[in-house]
Parts: C-alpha cells; sequence; structure tokens
C-alpha cells in the first residue's frame, strides 16, 4: 500500500485560474478562455511525461494522488536584496481552488485522468516564484498501489 511516482513536470507561464461559468443575456452558457492557454500548456507536458515513463490509459477505478505547486509572478515589492531569494507563499487572488481545477480539468483533457474525481488526495500550494526563477507549476501524480 503506497504511492507509486507517475509523473513529475513543471509548466512554464503565468498559472491562471479555472474561470467560473458565465450566462448572456439570451440565457447561453458560456466558460471564458482565460485560462485556455495555461491549460494547454499544461495538457501537452502531461502527455510528454506520460509518455516518456509508459503509462497505460487512465482506469476509471484508479485512485490518484496529486500535487501541485503554483509559482506566481513575483510583485515588484518583494524583489528587495532584504527579500528572501525562494519562494515566499503568495496570500493573494487566484484561489488555489480554482487553479487547482484548471490543471486536473486539463489533465482530464490529455487522458492522463479518466475523471478528476480519481484524484483522492494531494496537496496544493501558491507561491510568489524565486528571484532567479519564472512563474510556473510543479504537477506531481502519483499512482495507489496495494
Amino acid at each position: 500500500m503506497t504511492w507509486l511516482p507517475v509523473a513529475e513536470f513543471f509548466v512554464t507561464g503565468e498559472p491562471k485560474a479555472q474561470p467560473r461559468v458565465r450566462v448572456t443575456k439570451t440565457g447561453h452558457a458560456y466558460t471564458p478562455g482565460s485560462a485556455k492557454g495555461f491549460k494547454e500548456r499544461v495538457h501537452w507536458e502531461a502527455r510528454a511525461n506520460i509518455d516518456v515513463i509508459e503509462w497505460d490509459e487512465p482506469e476509471q477505478g484508479d485512485c490518484l494522488r496529486v500535487d501541485i505547486d503554483f509559482f506566481l509572478k513575483r510583485p515588484k515589492r518583494l524583489c528587495r536584496k532584504a527579500d528572501p531569494d525562494g519562494p515566499v507563499y503568495a496570500p493573494k487572488k487566484p484561489d488555489k481552488d480554482n487553479l487547482e481545477k484548471a490543471v486536473l480539468d486539463a489533465l482530464v483533457g490529455a487522458n492522463v485522468l479518466w475523471d478528476d474525481a480519481q484524484v483522492v488526495s494531494g496537496t496544493v500550494q501558491k507561491f510568489y516564484h524565486a528571484k532567479d526563477k519564472g512563474p510556473g507549476a510543479m504537477i506531481k501524480i502519483s499512482r495507489w498501489k496495494e
């Protein structure tokens, strides 16, 4: 009974949260495309890294763990010499649950997950990126093995 690593990869670029569904005056519901670019990068990085380790297609009953560290753009006020060089927690928007939803939706679209309901465990953290790095997301996927 342990978690077996499936993939670990870094997606470059500013993480974007999953936007809320909007409704027009005529009653048409749609999802704004503000996270589309970020979700596409997650999709392609996931496919590239899953193929490297020859993981089979996901099965409906698989229990998965997804750990995600988001690195948001560091504000100028935290770029002084006196500020820490490494990542710093980011207590600002976007919300971590909306960021996580965007990543899980992209993983479902990449056929890495059958459904995001398969994710039974994992941690999600938000940081401002280190001074010598850029924004992005570190994603680690593990499968439960009995």
